[in-house]
């Protein structure tokens, strides 16, 4: 009879051992789980701000842009070619206007302007941005605490080169082909985007 007693120890001792093994490999598994939500949630974090920097920047770039709207729109009335190559080629100082607008689509899209820069050639802004969000609690110490970081750089550059005139109508020499514009035509309404082009810079 000992011989039995001693062979189911031996195998409530295997059996032990076995749960043990499971429990621990159980807890690595739900552990690596969590660890890729935690790198789910820090990846989401952080396209949020890049999102965030992205639409401020162009913001920062369009009202640089649209700051010159009076003076092209002068320029184009008086016919006064050598202004409007100017205005095409250079758009004129910053009066601040370019990254407070980048502050309010940066708000818009919940994250703070950290830094906004403006570039040349072409002309632009670069603007960092934080995420007001954090990735939130995870099994990775200090992920509660974890702000995401984004740049991005938007410029203005000229679509169209002032040709010559025509009247009271201005032709000018633009990438999508030629454009004639009169600025005393009935309902005429100028558009920036006809003669500059915003876009993110790589």
């Amino acid at each position: 009879m000992p011989p039995p007693r001693r062979a189911s120890r031996r195998c409530a001792g295997d059996r032990g051992q076995t749960i043990a093994v499971y429990i621990v490999a159980m807890a690595a598994l739900f552990f690596l789980a969590f660890a890729y939500f935690a790198v789910g949630q820090a990846s989401v974090t952080r396209n949020g701000a890049q999102t965030a920097a992205d639409a401020a920047a162009l913001a920062a770039a369009r009202e640089y842009r649209d700051e010159v709207g009076a003076d092209f729109l002068k320029a184009l009335t008086a016919g006064d070619l050598t202004a409007l190559g100017n205005l095409l080629t250079g758009l004129g100082p910053d009066d601040g206007a370019a990254c407070s607008a980048a502050g309010s689509f940066a708000g818009d899209n919940d994250a703070d302007v950290r830094s906004c820069q403006r570039v040349s050639g072409p002309p632009g802004y670069t603007v960092g941005v934080r995420t007001r969000g954090t990735v939130g609690s995870s099994v990775i110490h200090g992920t509660q605490d974890l702000h995401a970081t984004a740049s991005a750089t938007a410029v203005v550059e000229p679509r169209c080169r002032a040709g010559d005139k025509d009247g009271h109508a201005v032709r000018f020499t633009c990438d999508g082909g030629d454009l004639t514009v009169d600025p005393t035509a009935a309902g005429f309404l100028l558009d920036l985007a006809d003669f500059y082009s915003v876009h993110l810079s790589k």
